[in-house]
């Protein structure tokens, strides 16, 4: 699924929806970079997964009483789904792991059951913490999704968002850039996006779709009140 609209275009079509407002300033190509990039990094943040974002690590194998296993990732963004296999029995079996943000250290040893992508250096390592340790040898299977790229030329494109998902590109670019320019229909164009994103992913339970919509929303209200609380105050000042 090829992703080829490039940031120019977008920022075109959108400059018509803000009276021509400048997005592109010489030098900095911002604040159209910071647009874009918010865009991007929304739609490929938890806990929005796509199959096009999605890669995998090569399985490796776990060690009796072993917590932390380092892994070069480059291209990491966060980890989606961890499964254990237990190799000592016949058939194999899987066992799908629950996935935390930190775990803490453990001593007594078991079948692990929980994973987080505890620490990243920075240069593409990635250490991976279980809990509890493990009590046998075990291999680990773990798939996530990649990291955001940012823009570094005005004509990169919004990959890897395929060319299908175009309206969430231009809905999110129109969104930021009304909020940008202090345009008070950024509101109802946030929510629309954050709606869309929603709906298009359709990876998360009712419960998680009302929870995270409920957060966006009151959040894109609550910026809509002190807008308008902001230009009621300037204008009781200018009729003062």
């Amino acid at each position: 699924m090829a992703s080829t609209i490039k940031l120019t275009r977008v920022v075109s079509a959108t400059s018509r929806f803000i009276n021509q407002a400048p997005l592109l300033f010489t030098g900095t190509n911002d604040p159209a970079f910071t647009i874009g990039d918010w865009v991007r990094g929304f739609i490929l943040a938890p806990p929005f997964a796509w199959r096009w974002n999605r890669a995998v690590i090569a399985p490796f194998s776990l060690s009796v009483g072993a917590q932390d296993y380092q892994q070069n990732i480059s291209n990491f963004g966060w980890l989606e789904q961890a499964v254990l296999i237990d190799t000592s029995v016949t058939p194999n079996q899987a066992h799908q792991l629950e996935i935390a943000l930190d775990l803490g250290e453990e001593s007594t040893v078991n079948q692990p059951t929980k994973i987080a992508a505890r620490l990243d250096d920075g240069n593409g390592n990635i250490t991976f913490r279980l809990t509890p340790p493990p009590d046998k040898t075990y291999t680990l299977n773990i798939s996530y999704q990649i990291a955001a790229p940012i823009f570094k030329h005005t004509d990169d494109t919004f990959s890897p968002i395929p060319d299908y998902l175009h309206f969430l590109i231009h809905q999110g670019m129109l969104a930021k850039s009304y909020e940008y320019t202090g345009d008070e229909r950024f509101s109802a164009a946030m929510q629309l996006f954050v709606r869309q994103v929603v709906a298009v992913n359709g990876g998360l339970d009712q419960s998680q779709v009302n929870i995270f919509l409920a957060d966006q929303i009151n959040s894109e209200v609550n910026k809509q009140s002190a807008v308008q609380k902001s230009q009621s105050a300037n204008q009781g000042r200018f009729l003062g």
